[in-house]
């Protein structure tokens, strides 16, 4: 019952934040199998998780709450190739929005160090938008 009630709090709390989300941007121009890309999406995602809870930034580590308490909304865009991705982490940076670039390691399908998927976020709806709203779904 703890839990539960420690869980009600914590969502109670962030109701009146602004909505957040998420973000994973994958290269369109690797052809990575679903397995491979959803893997890459998840080191993407876990990397964003870490990089925020890290963050001396008392924002980011308030915005991780809040888009935990919320059930963590995810979107999964892509770009056509490595230029596009690093221009996305660019912006992101310059927005003070978490952005976390996957490297792969090379085990499997790609060469090592191969960029695949960038993670943004989690930050409001409307800052991650503003950087990624242009982009189509994977």
């Amino acid at each position: 019952m703890t839990k539960l009630l420690r869980t009600l709090y914590n969502v109670s709390r962030h109701l009146t934040s602004p909505p957040t989300k998420l973000a994973l941007v994958v290269r369109g121009d690797l052809k990575m199998s679903k397995g491979k890309t959803a893997a890459q999406c998840a080191h993407a995602a876990v990397i964003c998780v870490q990089d925020s809870q890290a963050s001396s930034n008392e924002k980011h580590r308030e915005l991780l709450r809040a888009w935990l308490a919320m059930g963590q909304p995810k979107i999964v865009l892509k770009v056509d190739n490595f230029e596009q991705l690093i221009e996305l982490q660019k912006e992101a940076m310059q927005g003070n929005v978490t952005a976390a670039l996957v490297q792969d390691a090379g085990r499997t399908q790609l060469a090592a160090g191969t960029a695949t998927v960038l993670g943004i976020g989690p930050d409001t709806v409307e800052n991650i938008d503003k950087i990624v709203g242009h982009l189509k779904l994977l």
